[in-house]
């Protein structure tokens, strides 16, 4: 190939590869997806037994099919003031056929809890050493939500309480 050949081959447009396939939409509007879709709103945390609100927590849909909440929780056990915050992000993993929520709070906990609807409730589990939580939420009723949590040291053969709150929707201000 003379000199001339090669350059004008090398002056030659190239041909890019083909951009990468796009990824599939994800459909959120199967059960599975909206299976936390009860939860979203702007609520008024209640310990249970309590008339006055304990915390504030905004549940809402982010990327893709996910859910967040962000609670910000001003009065702890005994009516004792504190600032306490927690942040978690939720969504339906279909290849689990699951939920998986990861959770992380001012406390420095941060966790993974595995998910699946049970009798009408989101019941959440994760494993912390010797400790299994596990955490309960589901419509009720009256529009409230309610969220139970619950701690396990022999694998889930006992459960001990752990907090009781109901969610009641903030009144327009």
């Amino acid at each position: 190939m003379s000199l001339i050949a090669l350059l004008l081959a090398a002056a030659a447009p190239q041909t890019a590869p083909p951009p990468p396939p796009k990824p599939p939409k994800v459909d959120c509007s199967d059960a599975d997806h909206r299976a936390l879709d009860f939860w979203i709103g702007d609520w008024d945390v209640f310990a249970k037994g309590s008339t006055k609100p304990i915390a504030h927590s905004r549940i809402e849909k982010i990327v893709g099919c996910a859910i967040s909440e962000t609670f910000d929780q001003s009065i702890g056990p005994g009516g004792k003031p504190i600032a306490y915050h927690g942040r978690s992000i939720s969504a339906y993993v279909p290849a689990d056929k699951g939920w998986r929520q990861y959770y992380v709070d001012s406390g420095g906990t941060a966790a993974t809890l595995i998910g699946n609807v049970t009798g009408g409730d989101m019941i959440f589990l994760s494993t912390n050493g010797p400790v299994t939580n596990r955490m309960t939420l589901g419509p009720d009723p009256d529009g409230s939500v309610h969220q139970r949590g619950a701690f396990s040291t022999d694998g889930g053969k006992t459960w001990s309480p752990a907090y009781d709150f109901t969610y009641r929707r903030r009144a327009m201000h």
